[in-house]
């Protein structure tokens, strides 16, 4: 029994790869067949682990695990070089950081699940069309609904099991949506946002560009810049002047409330937008890619509160009870990879693909 550290995926990508939330079936009774079966001796319905007491059949984990594989060989394939799993990342050998990052993210999507009937979040028959729409969504950027499948066949997952990813996609908006619900029980405490922005330094922030897209005219660009500058400062309502040239020489977001580092602004720009008042607008800013003019605005509580409800839920998968298993603890990432190739490229044979 231990409790885990949590690397997150970042939690947009819940909606394209999430899993589904019900308690596995025991290992005598699970199917011995399917790509995860041949590739680990490993039924997908027997149970692998438990998050806080709820029981992880394995194919829940084997599919993080396949994804986190498949994506490191494609960085070495496209690298072009061979997968070797003794290299180290982040201070440990690859095949120990994807199982790590594969169960990582298990008890993220667990925890999600519990928090769904910790808080009597459900999938009713009303969300059903929201259900269409998120299948249909997947199903199109794979190229139709055909494609969708076959790709998650190779991906070992069945069609139950794909369809429960749109489930566990659909729980998280919900759990999401209720803890932005004044008065719910997921509601943050008064202040709490506010203090969670203050602390990572989030800014709202409406800005002006003027892109050099040639370095010849970067001096008719910087007059340019000077003028706007000139007009903002020479109104009697500067805010409603800055509004009225973001027509022409704004992003098309209006405000825009982000994290710094997050590649929004060239860094220098975003430096010197820390030094604003609420309110206040700066001077001229160059960058490699044009000149700016920003208005910061006050904080955008609600631009932050989604942010603030991911940072509750990896806490609470952070601090997570987990249980794991024999099958578990001998898994060998190596050689699962290695005969997961063996039957996916099995599979494909025999499918004349």
């Amino acid at each position: 029994m231990r409790r885990r550290q949590f690397a997150a995926l970042g939690l947009a990508a819940l909606l394209a790869f999430s899993l589904a939330g019900c308690g596995g079936k025991k290992a005598d009774e699970g199917r011995t067949s399917g790509l995860y079966y041949e590739a680990a001796g490993i039924s997908p319905d027997a149970v692998l682990l438990t998050v806080d007491g709820r029981e992880v059949p394995a194919w829940r984990y084997l599919y993080w695990l396949t994804w986190g594989c498949d994506q490191l060989k494609a960085a070495y394939d496209a690298a072009g070089l061979t997968l070797d799993w003794s290299e180290t990342l982040e201070g440990t050998d690859l095949a120990d950081y994807v199982r790590q990052q594969a169960l990582d993210n298990t008890v993220l999507y667990a925890t999600v699940e519990n928090w769904a009937e910790q808080y009597q979040v459900e999938i009713t028959d009303a969300d059903q069309p929201q259900m269409d729409s998120l299948w249909a969504k997947q199903a199109e950027e794979a190229g139709g609904e055909e494609e969708y499948l076959a790709q998650m066949a190779d991906r070992g997952l069945e069609r139950s099991e794909a369809e429960a990813l749109c489930e566990d996609a659909l729980l998280y908006r919900k759990l999401s949506q209720l803890s932005a619900e004044s008065g719910s029980a997921l509601a943050p405490a008064e202040g709490a946002v506010e203090a969670f922005a203050g602390e990572r330094g989030y800014l709202t922030l409406e800005w002006l560009v003027v892109p050099v897209t040639d370095e010849a005219d970067r001096e008719s660009c910087r007059e340019q810049a000077a003028s706007l500058f000139s007009q903002i400062n020479a109104s009697a309502d500067p805010p409603a002047a800055f509004a009225a040239l973001e027509e022409t020489y704004g992003t098309g977001d209006s405000a825009r409330t982000f994290l710094p580092g997050a590649g929004v602004l060239p860094e220098a720009v975003e430096e010197a937008s820390k030094t604003l008042e609420e309110g206040q607008w700066s001077g001229i800013l160059e960058a490699d890619d044009g000149f700016y003019l920003l208005l910061r605005r006050p904080l955008d509580t609600a631009a932050v509160a989604a942010d603030y409800f991911d940072s509750r839920l990896q806490q609470a998968a952070r601090e997570a009870e987990v249980t794991t298993t024999s099958a578990f603890d001998t898994l060998e990432v190596p050689t699962f990879y290695e005969r997961l190739t063996a039957a996916r490229d099995g599979a494909r044979d025999d499918a004349g693909t």
